[in-house]
């Protein structure tokens, strides 16, 4: 009798285990593998490159950031790539912004205020990707030390 219990109590067990597993296999289907290009050349000396993976739920958002920073300047550029899982995002996020060049094939947009520019454009892995440009963390306005448009479609133009 204690052996019948202690069978039906292993197959059980197996059972139980057995199914979790699936489930969990089932749930967690969005791979976070990914390969981006990274921009090589910049508009400014880089001394200070480091990069965050922001996935907070793997089946709802993956960001991407890559900093390139100048530590005696402080001028940054953020690289930003973001993907909503099962959700486009294309156009939702081109509202006043001034388009720019078609870079192959995908229409970039332009943003600018007084402390930050950015460059925005939805790459073909279906990322919304974007360059930030700012200094001090964004807290100081950039005045002379703004980009050229020209500087940031080149940059588009290194990871496209």
């Amino acid at each position: 009798m204690v052996r019948i219990r202690f069978v039906a109590l292993l197959i059980l067990c197996c059972l139980i285990s057995g199914c979790s597993v699936e489930k969990q296999s089932e749930d967690s289907t969005h791979s976070i593998l990914y390969d981006f290009q990274e921009p090589t050349s910049f508009p400014f000396e880089v001394n200070d490159v480091r990069t965050e993976i922001a996935i907070d739920n793997v089946d709802t958002l993956h960001q991407f950031v890559f900093h390139y920073k100048n530590k005696q300047t402080t001028q940054e550029i953020k690289y930003v790539l973001s993907k909503v899982i099962d959700e486009s995002e294309t156009a939702s996020y081109v509202k006043g912004m001034k388009p720019l060049e078609v870079i192959n094939g995908k229409q970039t947009y332009y943003e600018e205020d007084d402390s930050s520019q950015s460059i925005w454009w939805e790459n073909e892995k279906g990322f919304v990707a974007r360059y930030v440009y700012y200094i001090n963390g964004s807290q100081e306005p950039l005045g002379m030390n703004t980009l050229t448009e020209s500087e940031l479609i080149e940059l588009v133009k290194q990871v496209q």
